[in-house]
């Protein structure tokens, strides 16, 4: 009988040392392909990349605070961090094709200096945006932009809208404030002007009907007799402040025409606007268009929108519809943003999604593209 002999040792040894070996390749081979998976989207290049920035209301004053003195707004330091905002795209590999200004570029008491003091705070806020040089900054316009100017200031002047000859569609007429562009194949960006029915703007043009339209509508729905003053109204009448507006039913018209062409080229949408057009948390209805019923109506109809952009509720908030996907978005207001943090965004495009990286105050958000770049038929 032959008797048993065992491995030797060295034997042994060196099939543990290579099993050790391919199961250490294996298993970084593995957590390496799962890693590159979820990077993917980030170290993509980006298809087009934009800024986003809302309520800087630059003042050359002192630190005040809201209405209700309860937050404090920094004046002169929102200049600041605009400017850094701006130098962070300046200096960025990515750098951006446009900026999306929200609305409230400057404060409302650079009009206790009178019209050259307004003019003044304009120059100043919009110099940072300048040194952008060939990158246009597309604006929305604010309360507290209509309460230093009329509407016919922008309507005429080139000074807030230079970018209007660079591809964009404008309203039917060009005495309107909403406007869209394409600056990418699969991507438009649609402004609303939710002060165009306000009480705000039309000193110089009191028998202009959407004027007419907005006291009617107003003094029917709150009989104070200060215009901004909501006490006695409850849930969505909050909203009937004068420090708000609503669309006409020209724009509704106008912007369900984008949407639906938007719609059958597979474009995704996003629409900025400055007040906000849904409230679904705490006190965001005295933040809200008058008429946000009618303009998510339209929305409604057309799949394209994936994003709603808008400034005006200075705390900032966020929403994500779980029917339609669509995220909508307040940005946190600069005004009220204390120095050594900031409040603004950049997004960039991807094959499946729009990324959206806050800076300071503004969250991050990844947002699912209605059609894919590069595909069709992705609903």
């Amino acid at each position: 009988m032959k008797r048993f002999r065992a491995p030797k040792i060295r034997n042994l040894r060196r099939y543990i040392f290579i099993y050790f070996f391919v199961f250490l390749f294996i298993w970084v081979f593995m957590i390496h392909s799962v890693m590159v998976k979820m990077s993917s989207r980030f170290v993509q290049k980006s298809h087009i990349t934009f800024g986003i920035v809302a309520d800087v209301q630059y003042a050359d004053s002192e630190n005040g605070s809201d209405f209700l003195k309860k937050r404090i707004r920094y004046y002169r330091n929102s200049l600041n961090l605009l400017e850094n905002a701006i130098n962070d795209w300046k200096k960025s590999s990515d750098p951006v094709a446009f900026v999306l200004q929200l609305g409230d570029l400057i404060d409302g008491k650079n009009n206790h200096g009178g019209e050259a003091s307004s003019k003044q705070a304009l120059i100043t806020a919009l110099h940072p945006f300048q040194s952008l040089k060939s990158t246009p900054t597309y604006h929305t316009i604010g309360n507290h932009d209509l309460y230093n100017f009329q509407r016919s200031f922008f309507i005429e002047s080139p000074v807030m809208n230079p970018s209007l000859s660079l591809s964009i569609e404008t309203s039917p007429s060009s005495q309107h404030l909403y406007y869209t562009f394409l600056p990418h194949p699969k991507l438009r960006i649609v402004s609303l002007d939710t002060y165009e029915v306000s009480l705000l703007g039309y000193k110089d043009s009191p028998d202009d009907p959407n004027f007419l339209m907005a006291q009617a509508m107003f003094r029917e729905h709150n009989h104070n007799e200060n215009v901004n003053d909501i006490d006695g109204l409850e849930g969505l009448d909050r909203r009937w402040a004068a420090y708000n507006g609503g669309v006409s039913q020209q724009q509704l018209v106008w912007l369900a025409q984008v949407l639906r062409k938007a719609t059958t080229r597979e474009e995704n949408v996003i629409i900025t606007t400055h007040v906000g057009i849904r409230a679904e948390y705490r006190g965001y209805n005295v933040c809200l268009a008058w008429n946000s019923e009618e303009i998510l109506a339209v929305l409604a109809e057309h799949p394209c929108v994936i994003a709603v952009l808008a400034g005006h509720e200075h705390s900032g908030w966020d929403y994500l519809d779980p029917q339609t996907g669509v995220q909508y978005v307040t940005m946190p207001a600069v005004i009220e943003t204390e120095p050594g943090s900031n409040a603004y965004a950049t997004a960039r495009l991807f094959d499946n999604s729009l990324e959206i990286k806050g800076v300071g105050k503004v969250p991050s958000y990844s947002i699912k593209l209605r059609y894919h770049l590069g595909s069709k038929s992705n609903t």
